[in-house]
């Protein structure tokens, strides 16, 4: 059996109102994501101003639900490329 390094997504359901779901279904599609939705993430003030997850535990941040879910898929595309180099290694 392969091992797989499972990247954790955590979202508040209250970020920006609930305008972020499409966000999480996006980020859903992506292999070895676990998405979580967390009542609160301690992010209090900047979740009614900024989009925003936190990706294996670092706050990741998006003027826009759009540029997070462009962050996001960069920091997945970052960790997979380092564990792929690993795996190589």
């Amino acid at each position: 059996m392969e091992d797989t390094l499972v990247k954790t997504i955590k979202f508040c359901p209250c970020n920006l109102e609930g305008s972020l779901k499409w966000v999480r279904d996006e980020v859903r599609q992506l292999p070895d994501v676990q998405v979580i939705d967390e009542r609160c993430v301690n992010y209090c003030g900047q979740c009614l101003e900024k989009a925003f997850a936190l990706f294996n535990g670092k706050n990741v941040v998006g003027n826009d639900g759009q540029e997070l879910l462009e962050r996001l898929k960069e920091k997945w595309a970052a960790t997979t490329a380092v564990y792929q180099d690993a795996e190589g290694a």
